[in-house]
């Protein structure tokens, strides 16, 4: 198995904010699996050069950006990753907008779509990169690092996390009101942290739905296709509900 060690920018997106509000029942989760997988997807859209994504982990998407040898091309990358930072949040809450304003069903899950939240975790450093079934798979302390992020002091559940590691490596289009912390973990230590806070609540979301116009009927019998085409397959057997980190496992 070959191996190749690479500076890298890590990036973890992680959708949160389900588990106190899910029922355990099929409906409700066959439409957590709908909300989650149209959110995660406006996310990966947004994924492109310099960028690359190295899997899908659960609500999570893990990307990360490789550092060339020339400066010229990782100056002009520094850019790219910053603006697309920002970019990630703004499909999550254009999609989110959508999927408030459309909802007309009300399960306990389609209640509360508006409880979604998005925490964007990054680190710099190195990653040892080996191929598994034609896949990149990254391993290495830096990558232990912006997953242990995960579990973090931030009271907020909506935030850019950067540590200082990344801070050097990245460069956003506007100035980010960034609030400096610290995370402690074991056989890891002590992690400087900048975290900038994101906009979200009700009235934040509901101004980017009606500017779009998210409660037409076209959106409504888009989205509420989807919920009823996934729930069809799933009954027929047509299709399995994946396990998302923040839902709770399906009866049998």
């Amino acid at each position: 198995m070959e191996s190749e060690l690479r500076k890298v920018v890590l990036i973890l997106t992680d959708i949160s904010g389900y588990t106190r509000f899910m029922l355990s029942n099929k409906a409700s989760l066959v439409h957590g699996q709908v909300i989650i997988t149209e959110l995660t997807k406006a996310i990966i859209n947004q994924i492109e050069i310099p960028l690359e994504i190295s899997k899908l982990e659960g609500d999570a998407v893990f990307a990360y950006a490789v550092r060339g040898e020339s400066e010229a091309e990782w100056e002009a990358h520094k850019r790219l990753i910053g603006a697309k930072l920002q970019k990630f949040f703004e499909a999550f809450s254009d999609k989110l907008a959508e999927l408030i304003g459309s909802n007309i069903c009300n399960c306990e899950t389609c209640k509360n779509i508006e409880k979604l939240q998005l925490k964007i975790l990054v680190h710099s450093g190195e990653a040892l990169f080996y191929k598994i079934g034609g896949f990149n798979e990254l391993s290495g302390a830096d990558v232990i690092i912006v997953h242990r992020l995960l579990k973090n002091s931030v009271k907020s559940h909506q935030y850019l996390l950067l540590t200082e590691a990344a801070c050097r490596d990245i460069e956003f289009p506007e100035r980010l009101d960034l609030v400096e912390g610290e995370e402690t973990y074991d056989e890891i230590g002590a992690v400087k942290t900048h975290i900038h806070l994101l906009p979200g609540g009700e009235n934040f979301y509901g101004k980017i739905k009606n500017e779009r116009h998210y409660s037409s009927r076209f959106h409504v019998i888009k989205n509420e296709g989807l919920k009823m085409l996934n729930s069809r397959l799933i009954g027929w057997g047509l299709k399995k509900l994946p396990k998302f980190n923040n839902l709770p496992a399906a009866p049998e």
